[in-house]
């Protein structure tokens, strides 16, 4: 145990700045942690610590002493080793600060050093996080980005809708708040002794920015407002965002609609998601232009799957003006030979938004989105539909919604199951009896088996392709029909009118 504590804190010396000073002081709270009282040194070989990019093997070692020494019950082993990387890792003040030094400097630089203290401690686990499976879905007009995410829980949409009216009780509040940062977690709350923040300041309030642990794309972010209270679409939302674009033009950022369904799996806590990559759904091109009172803010209609417009403008007031003009008229805004009822026992209509910077300018996303449900739709008429849930059942949140499709880990396991079973010369029937589980791909299994071809692989990742295409398509207010057309043409022509 003692070589492995050595260890650890030399890797600390090397990739988490710990100061020679703090050294003593931090092996001494190790200690307390393991419930050990006495050390002696042990001779530590640089050249087996300084190419670690990551602390995998020196935690693996330290967990399997905890577990043997059963140093605390099993369910606590995961906890107490982020613990123990946590109390190697610089103090949240020392990295707020370091980041904002940096800062100064370049804005990239600032980023990045995070990124890589939050790979190097272990709260990004990189190492889980490159078994995700990641490819591009190649269509006429668009493309879409499609990943298998390993890490990733999929959770249930009745319980995402209960966050929203759901009182907050315990510490912390949920697991976005501030509160966390440094909190050693328990069984129904997780371990966040080695997340560390930098703090914001965005519409005059104070937020925070930390890095998304299963990082769906490249910097993949979250930006946190301190306060704990319920997500909101509307000017003061639209405002922050582009504070955050203006402090880091680098990074896009962009906002889920607050509403179940139609939003993220959190809703209780103001945040926005964002990072160094460029959504599919910034890609797509204008479709039309919208006629705006002001020359100084552009407004397109994007060709995009679902009813998306564009905004531009280097004015960031009236830019701000346009977006919230829009915003507000969709959240009151019905038009039954479309299904879209603005309200019925509760609000329905609501916005998912996105901003960044491009060549000085300042780009607006506005996503209209509607949460109604119906007898046919029981689960949302501009949601996934039923025959797709066996690929995706989750609310189409902004990354979704932006063309990144976030899918389930069990799918990895099915999918090669799948393959395994065509290539074998398995009937449907036969592949769902060997695996029941798969019975919710019947459909998928029968249309490939009909015909089948020699890249079997192929075929299937097409089949997804197509339903995460289709699935986008479900999520449009307004579809590409003839109906669809005019029921927008109406919507446009009250918001330019």
């Amino acid at each position: 145990m003692a070589h492995i504590i050595d260890k650890l804190i030399r890797y600390a010396q090397i990739h988490l700045d710990l100061p020679l000073d703090d050294i003593i002081y931090v092996r001494n709270r190790i200690l307390e942690l393991l419930k050990i009282d006495a050390h002696e040194n042990t001779a530590v070989d640089d050249a087996q610590i300084k190419p670690l990019a990551v602390p995998d093997v020196l935690l693996g070692e330290l967990k399997e002493l905890i577990e043997k020494n059963q140093i605390v019950p099993p369910a606590e082993v995961e906890r107490l080793v982020g613990a123990i990387i946590g109390t190697l890792t610089p103090l949240p003040s020392a990295v707020n600060a370091r980041f904002w030094n940096l800062y100064r400097v370049n804005p990239h630089q600032a980023t990045d050093y995070l990124y890589n203290l939050q790979v190097k401690n272990d709260y990004i686990k990189k190492t889980f996080v490159d078994t995700n499976i990641h490819w591009l879905a190649p269509f006429h007009d668009n493309f879409l980005e499609i990943t298998i995410n390993m890490s990733k829980p999929e959770k249930r949409n009745e319980d995402i809708a209960k966050l929203v009216k759901a009182t907050p009780t315990g510490y912390p509040k949920c697991v976005l708040c501030a509160d966390n940062i440094g909190y050693y977690g328990r069984d129904d709350h997780p371990n966040r002794t080695n997340i560390r923040v930098a703090n914001l300041t965005l519409n005059g309030k104070p937020w925070f920015f930390q890095y998304s642990p299963y990082v769906y794309y490249d910097r993949h972010c979250i930006v946190i407002d301190y306060d704990h209270h319920p997500m909101a679409v509307d000017r003061d939302g639209v405002v922050a965002l582009l504070d955050f674009v203006t402090q880091f033009p680098h990074f896009f950022i962009g906002s889920n609609s607050d509403l179940p369904l139609v939003g993220g799996s959190i809703l209780n806590h103001e945040h926005f998601q964002g990072g160094a990559h460029l959504m599919p759904l910034m890609h797509s091109r204008p479709a039309y232009e919208v006629k705006l009172p002001t020359s100084e803010v552009s407004c397109h209609g994007l060709n995009w799957y679902n009813t998306a417009f564009l905004f531009k403008s280097a004015n960031r007031e009236k830019l701000t003006d346009e977006v919230t003009r829009m915003v507000e008229l969709w959240r009151g805004y019905s038009d039954e030979a479309c299904d879209i009822l603005a309200a019925t026992d509760a609000r329905h209509n609501t916005a998912t938004i996105l901003a960044r910077i491009e060549e000085g300018a300042y780009l607006v996303y506005v996503i209209l989105r509607n949460n109604r449900r119906s007898k046919r739709y029981p689960e949302g008429i501009f949601h996934a539909h039923p025959e797709y849930f066996h690929i995706k059942s989750e609310g189409i949140g902004l990354i979704e919604a932006s063309g990144l499709f976030i899918l389930p880990a069990r799918l990895k396991r099915q999918l090669t199951l799948i393959e395994e079973g065509l290539k074998d010369g398995y009937t449907p029937a036969r592949i769902i009896e060997k695996n029941p589980d798969l019975a919710i791909h019947e459909t998928m299994i029968t249309d490939i088996h009909k015909n089948l071809g020699d890249d079997i692989r192929k075929q299937i990742t097409t089949y997804v392709n197509g339903t995460c295409r289709s699935i986008l398509d479900n999520t449009a207010v307004y579809k590409s029909d003839d109906k669809g057309r005019a029921g927008l043409s109406r919507f446009i022509k009250a918001y330019t009118s």
